[in-house]
């Protein structure tokens, strides 16, 4: 067991840059509408919109509010358990205690992925609230703690929504100096990656790069680490204290088509548009 009460010091600081890119790719170009669809979205919207044509284009492209951004070493005590952990346990991170980081992107960010619709005229959850971390690795001078994280970014226009999928990151603390080591939060780099809304419509984006990194030349490669367990089954634990579903074991489809023939049975196949266990559509 890990006893994390003692493990950062209040004194150092750290210096986390921002980056974010444009939308490269888009299922229905949302984010950037011909003239025509943009006069076609404000008159379907029930009231009154002062928006230009520039203003929709720049929306779901915002940069970040902070580019470089001090904390001090206590600031990172949010992502530490309350009490001892082992290897492979999770715990909640408090929500509120994550957003002067996700500040850094958008002022208008919220761990509640929930709001109200103008257009529905009722409140609308558009996913799995919360925020966890795992304890991934420890050694003699070294801790690691992988965590996830989702948000829903509020942006100034009628129910302008930016959602990314999650945000995953690490946190690497030095043991002996009680300094944080090396500090990362990203979106996911893979193909649609982030929801988009506005006007009461939706959109599914890719955005190539999108993190929050400590400025920090740390060589995390060369850790001896005593005590890990890999990526992939911290990825794992994180998905399933999300999602009770992420429990299940998936066979290929080839292992499937196999079965169905040996043991005469039909296939039920279901078409996704987009991933299952994370809040990309």
């Amino acid at each position: 067991m890990v006893d994390f009460s003692d493990a950062l010091s209040s004194a150092a600081r750290v210096q986390v840059q921002a980056h974010r890119d444009p939308i490269a790719d888009a299922t229905y170009n949302l984010h950037q509408p011909t003239q025509e669809k943009f006069d076609r979205l404000k008159a379907r919207w029930p009231e009154p919109v002062n928006m230009a044509l520039e203003d929709m284009l720049e929306l779901f492209n915002f940069k970040p509010s902070h580019p470089l951004k001090n904390y001090s070493t206590a600031d990172f005590q949010v992502f530490l358990p309350p009490s001892p952990v082992d290897i492979g346990d999770v715990w909640d991170i408090d929500s509120e205690g994550i957003l002067p980081f996700l500040r850094q992107f958008h002022l208008g960010v919220t761990t509640e992925l929930r709001y109200y619709s103008k257009k529905r005229e009722r409140h609308v959850r558009k996913g799995t609230n919360g925020a966890k971390a795992c304890l991934k690795a420890i050694s003699l001078e070294h801790i690691e703690i992988a965590f996830r994280i989702h948000v829903l970014f509020m942006l100034d226009g009628p129910e302008a929504l930016f959602m990314p999928a999650q945000f995953a990151g690490h946190l690497v603390i030095n043991r002996n100096t009680r300094h944080v080591y090396k500090f990362s939060l990203s979106l996911p780099s893979r193909n649609s990656n982030v929801d988009i809304s506005a006007f009461g419509v939706a959109d599914i984006v890719f955005v190539p790069h999108m993190e929050l990194s400590a400025l920090s030349d740390a060589p995390i490669h060369e850790i001896a680490w005593e005590t890990a367990i890999t990526e992939e089954e911290a990825r794992k634990k994180l998905a399933t204290a999300f999602y009770k579903f992420a429990e299940i074991e998936w066979t290929p489809i080839e292992d499937v088509v196999e079965l169905a023939k040996e043991t005469n049975r039909p296939i039920h196949a279901l078409v996704l548009f987009g991933t299952l266990n994370d809040e990309s559509c």
